[in-house]
Protein backbone atom coordinates (compact mmCIF):
# COMPACT_ATOMS: atom_id res chain seq x y z
CA UNK A 1 0.00 0.00 0.00
CA UNK A 2 0.91 3.75 -0.58
CA UNK A 3 1.99 5.26 2.48
CA UNK A 4 1.66 8.89 0.79
CA UNK A 5 -1.86 9.86 -0.20
CA UNK A 6 -1.28 13.37 -1.05
CA UNK A 7 2.09 14.84 -2.45
CA UNK A 8 2.01 18.14 -4.07
CA UNK A 9 5.05 19.78 -5.60
CA UNK A 10 6.06 23.24 -6.52
CA UNK A 11 2.21 24.44 -6.26
CA UNK A 12 1.45 27.86 -7.13
CA UNK A 13 -1.91 29.78 -7.66
CA UNK A 14 -1.52 33.38 -8.82
CA UNK A 15 -4.39 35.87 -9.88
CA UNK A 16 -3.45 37.84 -12.17
CA UNK A 17 -3.92 41.88 -11.96
CA UNK A 18 -5.44 43.80 -14.69
CA UNK A 19 -5.12 47.45 -15.67
CA UNK A 20 -4.63 49.89 -17.94
CA UNK A 21 -7.23 51.04 -20.90
CA UNK A 22 -6.85 47.58 -22.47
CA UNK A 23 -6.52 45.47 -19.14
CA UNK A 24 -3.88 44.06 -19.45
CA UNK A 25 -1.88 42.07 -17.54
CA UNK A 26 0.07 44.25 -15.06
CA UNK A 27 1.36 41.86 -12.70
CA UNK A 28 0.28 38.68 -9.96
CA UNK A 29 -1.05 38.32 -6.60
CA UNK A 30 0.92 35.45 -5.75
CA UNK A 31 -1.76 33.93 -2.91
CA UNK A 32 0.34 30.03 -2.99
CA UNK A 33 3.77 30.67 -4.58
CA UNK A 34 5.82 27.31 -5.01
CA UNK A 35 4.25 24.72 -1.83
CA UNK A 36 5.83 21.55 -1.68
CA UNK A 37 4.38 18.94 1.08
CA UNK A 38 3.57 15.17 1.64
CA UNK A 39 0.71 13.49 3.56
CA UNK A 40 0.86 10.10 4.65
CA UNK A 41 -1.84 8.21 5.36
CA UNK A 42 -4.23 8.19 8.20
CA UNK A 43 -2.40 11.57 9.55
CA UNK A 44 -3.54 14.65 10.46
CA UNK A 45 -1.59 17.29 8.69
CA UNK A 46 -2.24 20.79 10.43
CA UNK A 47 -1.40 24.22 8.32
CA UNK A 48 -1.37 27.33 10.18
CA UNK A 49 -0.62 31.18 9.63
CA UNK A 50 -1.81 34.24 9.70
CA UNK A 51 -5.25 35.62 7.90
CA UNK A 52 -4.29 36.59 3.80
CA UNK A 53 -1.36 33.88 3.98
CA UNK A 54 -2.73 31.75 1.59
CA UNK A 55 -4.02 28.09 4.06
CA UNK A 56 -7.28 28.16 2.52
CA UNK A 57 -6.47 28.87 -1.36
CA UNK A 58 -3.86 26.20 -0.88
CA UNK A 59 -6.62 23.52 0.47
CA UNK A 60 -9.20 24.53 -2.42
CA UNK A 61 -5.98 24.66 -5.51
CA UNK A 62 -5.16 21.13 -3.63
CA UNK A 63 -8.85 19.84 -4.60
CA UNK A 64 -9.18 21.73 -7.73
CA UNK A 65 -11.87 23.63 -6.48
CA UNK A 66 -9.00 26.57 -7.77
CA UNK A 67 -7.24 26.23 -11.08
CA UNK A 68 -3.30 25.85 -10.01
CA UNK A 69 -1.04 28.14 -11.67
CA UNK A 70 1.73 25.67 -11.87
CA UNK A 71 2.88 22.77 -9.83
CA UNK A 72 1.83 18.96 -9.28
CA UNK A 73 -0.71 17.08 -7.16
CA UNK A 74 -0.31 13.33 -6.72
CA UNK A 75 -3.07 11.70 -5.04
CA UNK A 76 -2.29 7.95 -3.81
CA UNK A 77 0.50 7.59 -6.91
CA UNK A 78 3.38 5.12 -6.07
CA UNK A 79 6.43 6.78 -5.01
CA UNK A 80 8.33 5.68 -8.39
CA UNK A 81 6.09 7.39 -10.13
CA UNK A 82 6.00 10.56 -8.46
CA UNK A 83 9.97 10.64 -8.75
CA UNK A 84 10.21 9.98 -12.12
CA UNK A 85 7.71 12.92 -12.72
CA UNK A 86 9.42 15.11 -11.06
CA UNK A 87 12.36 14.60 -12.38
CA UNK A 88 11.10 15.08 -15.73
CA UNK A 89 9.43 18.18 -14.40
CA UNK A 90 12.79 19.92 -12.93
CA UNK A 91 14.52 18.87 -15.86
CA UNK A 92 15.64 21.28 -18.71
CA UNK A 93 13.47 19.43 -21.17
CA UNK A 94 10.02 20.24 -19.37
CA UNK A 95 7.40 19.78 -21.39
CA UNK A 96 8.67 16.40 -23.10
CA UNK A 97 6.06 14.18 -24.43
CA UNK A 98 6.49 11.88 -21.73
CA UNK A 99 6.22 13.90 -19.24
CA UNK A 100 2.92 15.56 -21.44
CA UNK A 101 1.30 11.73 -20.99
CA UNK A 102 2.56 10.70 -17.31
CA UNK A 103 1.09 14.23 -16.11
CA UNK A 104 -2.13 13.29 -17.76
CA UNK A 105 -2.19 10.16 -16.12
CA UNK A 106 -1.69 10.49 -12.92
CA UNK A 107 -1.51 14.51 -11.89
CA UNK A 108 -4.37 16.07 -10.86
CA UNK A 109 -3.55 18.91 -11.79
CA UNK A 110 -3.81 18.09 -15.41
CA UNK A 111 -7.41 16.01 -15.03
CA UNK A 112 -10.54 16.97 -16.76
CA UNK A 113 -14.32 16.12 -16.89
CA UNK A 114 -15.16 12.15 -15.98
CA UNK A 115 -11.73 11.80 -14.33
CA UNK A 116 -11.48 14.68 -12.31
CA UNK A 117 -15.58 13.77 -10.86
CA UNK A 118 -13.72 10.71 -10.02
CA UNK A 119 -11.12 11.87 -8.19
CA UNK A 120 -13.20 14.03 -6.13
CA UNK A 121 -14.84 11.23 -4.73
CA UNK A 122 -11.55 10.46 -2.87
CA UNK A 123 -11.27 13.98 -1.60
CA UNK A 124 -13.64 16.28 0.21
CA UNK A 125 -13.58 19.61 2.06
CA UNK A 126 -15.56 20.79 5.32
CA UNK A 127 -15.71 24.70 4.82
CA UNK A 128 -15.41 27.10 7.73
CA UNK A 129 -18.81 28.55 7.95
CA UNK A 130 -21.28 25.98 7.86
CA UNK A 131 -24.12 28.58 7.45
CA UNK A 132 -23.08 29.89 3.62
CA UNK A 133 -21.77 25.93 3.11
CA UNK A 134 -25.10 24.67 3.34
CA UNK A 135 -28.09 25.58 0.87
CA UNK A 136 -30.69 27.15 2.70
CA UNK A 137 -33.67 26.28 0.43
CA UNK A 138 -32.49 22.07 0.74
CA UNK A 139 -33.56 19.40 3.22
CA UNK A 140 -31.05 18.12 5.55
CA UNK A 141 -31.79 14.75 3.54
CA UNK A 142 -31.01 16.36 0.60
CA UNK A 143 -27.94 18.09 1.55
CA UNK A 144 -26.19 15.10 2.51
CA UNK A 145 -27.86 12.71 -0.42
CA UNK A 146 -26.45 14.84 -2.91
CA UNK A 147 -23.26 13.84 -3.34
CA UNK A 148 -24.79 10.20 -3.57
CA UNK A 149 -27.16 10.83 -6.74
CA UNK A 150 -24.28 12.87 -8.38
CA UNK A 151 -22.12 9.91 -7.62
CA UNK A 152 -24.36 7.22 -8.27
CA UNK A 153 -23.41 5.64 -4.74
CA UNK A 154 -26.60 4.27 -3.71
CA UNK A 155 -30.12 4.20 -5.00
CA UNK A 156 -31.50 4.39 -1.01
CA UNK A 157 -30.21 7.63 -0.55
CA UNK A 158 -32.79 8.45 2.48
CA UNK A 159 -31.45 5.65 4.30
CA UNK A 160 -27.38 6.16 3.65
CA UNK A 161 -28.11 10.03 4.53
CA UNK A 162 -29.23 8.88 7.89
CA UNK A 163 -26.79 6.44 8.83
CA UNK A 164 -24.20 9.54 8.05
CA UNK A 165 -26.08 12.02 10.47
CA UNK A 166 -25.93 9.53 13.43
CA UNK A 167 -22.71 8.71 12.43
CA UNK A 168 -22.08 12.78 13.28
CA UNK A 169 -24.56 12.39 16.33
CA UNK A 170 -27.64 13.34 14.71
CA UNK A 171 -30.67 11.46 14.51
CA UNK A 172 -33.67 10.73 12.39
CA UNK A 173 -35.75 13.49 13.56
CA UNK A 174 -33.21 16.28 11.29
CA UNK A 175 -33.82 14.63 8.16
CA UNK A 176 -36.91 16.60 7.05
CA UNK A 177 -35.19 20.11 8.28
CA UNK A 178 -33.47 23.33 7.16
CA UNK A 179 -30.37 24.25 8.17
CA UNK A 180 -31.15 27.12 9.66
CA UNK A 181 -33.11 25.33 12.27
CA UNK A 182 -29.97 24.20 13.82
CA UNK A 183 -26.95 25.19 15.57
CA UNK A 184 -23.94 26.50 14.35
CA UNK A 185 -22.31 23.11 15.95
CA UNK A 186 -25.17 20.91 14.65
CA UNK A 187 -25.04 22.59 11.06
CA UNK A 188 -21.05 21.53 11.00
CA UNK A 189 -22.13 17.74 11.97
CA UNK A 190 -24.22 18.03 8.56
CA UNK A 191 -21.40 19.76 6.48
CA UNK A 192 -18.85 17.12 7.74
CA UNK A 193 -21.77 14.12 6.94
CA UNK A 194 -22.23 15.46 3.59
CA UNK A 195 -18.40 15.28 2.85
CA UNK A 196 -18.59 11.66 4.42
CA UNK A 197 -20.97 10.78 1.70
CA UNK A 198 -18.58 9.55 -0.92
CA UNK A 199 -16.61 7.57 1.40
CA UNK A 200 -13.38 9.66 1.20
CA UNK A 201 -9.65 9.12 1.93
CA UNK A 202 -8.53 12.44 2.50
CA UNK A 203 -10.34 15.60 3.20
CA UNK A 204 -9.61 19.74 3.83
CA UNK A 205 -10.71 20.46 7.06
CA UNK A 206 -10.96 24.33 6.64
CA UNK A 207 -11.27 25.81 9.56
CA UNK A 208 -13.71 23.98 11.02
CA UNK A 209 -14.11 25.06 14.57
CA UNK A 210 -13.65 28.67 14.04
CA UNK A 211 -17.25 29.90 14.03
CA UNK A 212 -18.10 28.00 16.89
CA UNK A 213 -18.30 28.30 20.85
CA UNK A 214 -15.23 26.75 22.83
CA UNK A 215 -17.35 24.00 24.36
CA UNK A 216 -18.86 23.27 20.79
CA UNK A 217 -15.25 23.47 19.35
CA UNK A 218 -14.25 20.35 21.31
CA UNK A 219 -17.05 18.55 20.43
CA UNK A 220 -15.98 18.74 16.96
CA UNK A 221 -12.86 18.03 17.08
CA UNK A 222 -13.52 14.88 19.07
CA UNK A 223 -16.15 13.94 16.61
CA UNK A 224 -13.28 14.50 13.70
CA UNK A 225 -10.92 12.35 15.87
CA UNK A 226 -12.89 9.58 16.43
CA UNK A 227 -13.82 9.56 12.39
CA UNK A 228 -10.24 9.68 11.53
CA UNK A 229 -10.04 6.94 13.59
CA UNK A 230 -13.13 4.33 12.20
CA UNK A 231 -12.64 5.47 8.67
CA UNK A 232 -9.14 5.33 8.39
CA UNK A 233 -8.99 9.24 7.52
CA UNK A 234 -6.58 11.62 6.20
CA UNK A 235 -6.65 15.25 7.10
CA UNK A 236 -5.46 18.81 5.92
CA UNK A 237 -6.59 20.48 8.52
CA UNK A 238 -6.09 24.70 8.38
CA UNK A 239 -6.56 26.96 11.16
CA UNK A 240 -5.07 30.02 12.34
CA UNK A 241 -5.84 28.59 16.26
CA UNK A 242 -2.47 26.71 17.31
CA UNK A 243 -4.12 25.39 20.70
CA UNK A 244 -6.78 23.40 17.95
CA UNK A 245 -4.52 22.22 15.88
CA UNK A 246 -1.78 20.95 18.84
CA UNK A 247 -4.65 18.68 20.20
CA UNK A 248 -5.48 17.26 16.90
CA UNK A 249 -2.65 17.39 14.35
CA UNK A 250 0.72 14.97 14.03
CA UNK A 251 2.66 17.24 12.10
CA UNK A 252 2.28 21.15 11.35
CA UNK A 253 2.97 23.19 8.59
CA UNK A 254 3.62 27.00 9.15
CA UNK A 255 2.88 29.54 5.95
CA UNK A 256 3.92 32.87 5.61
CA UNK A 257 2.76 35.32 2.60
CA UNK A 258 2.14 32.24 0.40
CA UNK A 259 5.12 29.86 1.22
CA UNK A 260 5.52 26.80 3.86
CA UNK A 261 8.68 28.01 5.87
CA UNK A 262 8.69 25.47 9.00
CA UNK A 263 7.39 22.24 8.52
CA UNK A 264 7.58 19.58 11.84
CA UNK A 265 6.12 17.18 13.88
CA UNK A 266 3.64 19.00 16.34
CA UNK A 267 5.84 18.62 19.48
CA UNK A 268 9.16 19.55 17.65
CA UNK A 269 7.05 23.26 16.60
CA UNK A 270 6.24 23.72 19.91
CA UNK A 271 9.09 22.56 21.46
CA UNK A 272 12.46 23.08 19.35
CA UNK A 273 11.08 26.29 17.28
CA UNK A 274 13.51 27.40 14.66
CA UNK A 275 11.89 29.72 12.42
CA UNK A 276 11.56 33.71 14.12
CA UNK A 277 7.88 33.82 12.70
CA UNK A 278 7.09 30.77 14.42
CA UNK A 279 8.66 31.72 17.70
CA UNK A 280 6.05 34.78 17.53
CA UNK A 281 2.97 32.69 16.98
CA UNK A 282 3.74 30.39 19.55
CA UNK A 283 4.44 33.75 22.31
CA UNK A 284 1.45 35.23 21.40
CA UNK A 285 -0.70 32.18 22.85
CA UNK A 286 -2.76 32.92 26.26
CA UNK A 287 -1.11 31.48 29.49
CA UNK A 288 -3.53 30.89 32.10
CA UNK A 289 -0.98 30.75 34.86
CA UNK A 290 0.20 34.48 35.52
CA UNK A 291 3.08 33.34 36.43
CA UNK A 292 4.18 30.98 33.96
CA UNK A 293 3.24 33.74 30.92
CA UNK A 294 6.13 33.78 28.56
CA UNK A 295 7.43 37.33 26.89
CA UNK A 296 5.60 38.36 23.91
CA UNK A 297 7.36 38.42 20.46
CA UNK A 298 6.17 41.44 18.86
CA UNK A 299 6.32 41.67 14.91
CA UNK A 300 7.49 45.30 13.86
CA UNK A 301 5.48 46.39 10.63
CA UNK A 302 2.99 44.59 8.62
CA UNK A 303 2.54 41.88 6.43
CA UNK A 304 4.30 42.71 3.01
CA UNK A 305 1.93 42.77 -0.20
CA UNK A 306 2.06 39.27 -2.07
CA UNK A 307 1.41 41.19 -5.11
CA UNK A 308 4.74 42.45 -4.46
CA UNK A 309 6.95 40.13 -1.83
CA UNK A 310 10.37 41.56 -0.50
CA UNK A 311 13.42 40.24 -2.30
CA UNK A 312 15.14 37.07 -0.29
CA UNK A 313 13.43 35.67 3.03
CA UNK A 314 9.90 37.25 2.99
CA UNK A 315 10.17 37.75 6.45
CA UNK A 316 13.09 39.60 6.65
CA UNK A 317 11.36 42.97 7.04
CA UNK A 318 9.60 41.77 10.17
CA UNK A 319 12.54 39.69 11.48
CA UNK A 320 14.88 40.70 14.38
CA UNK A 321 17.39 38.12 13.39
CA UNK A 322 17.75 39.71 9.75
CA UNK A 323 21.17 39.63 8.04
CA UNK A 324 22.60 40.96 4.83
CA UNK A 325 22.14 36.92 3.43
CA UNK A 326 18.16 37.23 4.00
CA UNK A 327 17.94 40.52 1.86
CA UNK A 328 19.36 38.97 -1.01
CA UNK A 329 18.98 35.16 -1.17
CA UNK A 330 15.34 33.18 -0.65
CA UNK A 331 15.75 30.40 2.08
CA UNK A 332 14.76 27.21 0.85
CA UNK A 333 13.06 24.54 2.93
CA UNK A 334 15.49 22.17 4.30
CA UNK A 335 15.99 19.45 6.80
CA UNK A 336 17.50 20.61 10.13
CA UNK A 337 16.92 17.51 12.26
CA UNK A 338 14.83 14.23 11.62
CA UNK A 339 11.48 15.47 9.93
CA UNK A 340 12.03 18.91 10.95
CA UNK A 341 12.39 21.20 7.91
CA UNK A 342 12.74 24.87 7.91
CA UNK A 343 13.75 27.93 5.26
CA UNK A 344 15.61 30.02 7.57
CA UNK A 345 19.21 31.41 6.78
CA UNK A 346 19.72 31.26 10.73
CA UNK A 347 18.06 28.28 11.72
CA UNK A 348 21.07 26.66 13.14
CA UNK A 349 21.25 29.95 15.53
CA UNK A 350 17.98 29.70 17.02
Amino acid sequence: MNDTVLEIKNLKKYYPILGGVFKKRIGDVKAVDGVSLEIKRGECLGLVGESGCGKTTLGKTILRLLEPTEGLVFFDTPRDVREKIKKLYLSEDGNSPELILLRKKYDISTFKGKRLKQIRKKMQIVFQDPSSSLNPRMLIKDIVGEPLKIHKITKNVEERALSLLKKVGLTEDHLFRYPHEFSGGQRQRIAIARALATNPEFIVLDEPTSALDVSVQAQILNLLKDLQRELNLTYLFITHHLMVVEYIAKRIAVMYLGKVIELAPTEKIFSETKHPYTKALISAIPEPEIKLAKKRIVLTGDVPSPINPPSGCRFHPRCSYVRAVCRKKEPSLREISEGHFVACHRAEEM
